[in-house]
């Protein structure tokens, strides 16, 4: 292998492992724990046990460890996901407890009662899917990757699933819910949420552990991971413990997917437009009948997952995993602006038979037709303008020659300004 090779192969196994290691960090960031006691028939303690924490969506072993004087464990920061938990000792069986889900925030307990035996022997147990949680007094709420999936949204905006949550009220104006900083009207976009009746400024957000609020307001997002990308989410709605400080109401913490020993990933598009929409009744009592406004929307997408593998280099299974997500939004609306412009006549100076007001009537309007040019007041009046200003003059050239006319006189309705230039103009709103 030459040197430009094994300069490049080393560029590469730096940049996964990098990677790999970022999003286990970041993955801690927000984790679980998982603790309990071993005892034996008597309700004695075991001392020494050793008890092993293996995660089966990466096929690691997570945490291996001995239980103390008391005969208990404790294995905190654990990266979410699927565990089994095996405990073993000379003299006694193995028991093993597996499907254990552990969720951002849990705190899980095990305890394990060893029946004596020949160690090679194993009394396994499957976790129940609703597990308790002993180890504090959190009232907390969790929606998993699979609700979200299966949920309908209307902007596919996370935020949307905190209302189903017990003591969350929403109390924004409206349930389209955008991404970003603005929302196409022009205004920011607040999380407007209340948290058993606390403050919407008073909720703390983050991913991965990471603060995802704005610190000047506390009401706006700093990003919007695509929900296909979130593996869950978890509110804290009160009693949680000191960690989660610095906010007095609720606490939502977006845990993003992980790289798993399988190879995994998606692709979508949810799409929305005016051909699909029903005229309003009435749009059809005017005539002509007003159309129906138009109206884009494109929201496409693609995911990823899976272990680090370099042919002949390197294999990443059962320890480095990557994950990659990437979303597009198209939307663009239809609004009707209007402007008031000049007639052609106008244009060229000729206010003879010009507009007089917001009548219909038409005839002779006085103006300035010339004027001092060291003071600027005008010398004389008229309806024609002979002599046009070269700046004027250049002006109109650039620029109302790209500007229609306004409707002609027997076009307009009555009462409407003749000046009045009506158009459909396009809001664009694009966000990756």
């Amino acid at each position: 292998m030459n040197l430009c090779k094994r300069l490049l192969c080393s560029t590469v196994l730096a940049a996964f492992f990098g990677f790999g290691c970022g999003s286990a960090w970041a993955q801690d960031s927000v984790s679980g724990s998982i603790s309990g006691t071993v005892s034996d028939a008597t309700g004695a303690v075991i001392v020494g046990a050793t008890v092993t924490l293996t995660n089966t969506d990466r096929g690691q072993d997570v945490r291996v460890l001995k239980t103390n004087s008391e005969g208990y464990f404790t294995a905190t920061s654990l990266p979410l996901g699927t565990y089994t938990v095996k405990v073993a000792n000379p003299g006694f069986k193995t028991a093993t407890v597996t499907g254990l889900q552990l969720h951002a925030a849990d705190a899980l307990t095990v305890n394990k009662v060893l029946v004596a035996g020949s160690a090679s022997e194993s009394i396994t147990v499957t976790a129940s899917q609703a597990q308790l949680n002993l180890e504090n007094a959190s009232s907390s709420g969790l929606i998993t990757g699979d609700q979200m999936n299966e949920l309908v949204l209307n902007d596919r905006n996370y935020e949307q699933f905190l209302t189903l949550q017990p003591g969350v009220v929403y109390g924004g104006t409206t349930d389209q819910l955008y991404v970003g900083s603005t929302a196409p009207s022009g205004m920011a976009n607040t999380v407007n949420f209340s948290v058993n009746g606390g403050r919407n400024t008073d909720n703390n957000w983050t991913i991965d552990g990471a603060d995802n609020v704005d610190r000047g307001s506390n009401l706006t997002l700093l990003t919007y991971p695509s929900v296909d990308a979130i593996a869950e989410i978890k509110t804290l709605r009160g009693q949680y413990s000191a960690e989660f400080g610095r906010s007095a109401s609720g606490q939502v913490d977006v845990v993003t997917k992980s790289g798993t020993n399988k190879f995994h990933g998606s692709a979508y598009e949810f799409w929305r437009n005016d051909f699909l929409d029903a005229d309003n009744w009435g749009n059809k009592l005017v005539t002509p009948a007003t159309a129906i406004p138009k109206y884009r929307y494109n929201d496409f997408g693609e995911t990823i997952g899976g272990p680090v593998r370099i042919p002949h280099l390197y294999n990443g299974t059962d320890k480095t995993f990557f994950f990659f997500s990437d979303e597009t939004r198209r939307l663009v609306q239809y609004t009707t602006g209007t402007a008031f412009v000049p007639t052609a006549a106008e244009r060229t100076g000729d206010f003879s038979n010009s507009y007089t007001g917001l009548t219909s009537a038409t005839g002779p309007v006085s103006v300035c037709t010339a004027y001092n040019a060291t003071n600027g007041a005008c010398t004389a009046y008229g309806d024609k303008i002979t002599t046009i200003d070269p700046v004027a003059a250049a002006y109109i050239k650039d620029i109302y020659s790209l500007i229609p006319v306004p409707p002609s006189l027997a076009d307009i309705a009555a009462g409407q300004d003749p000046h009045a230039l009506l158009s459909t103009v396009p809001n664009i709103y694009n966000n990756n």
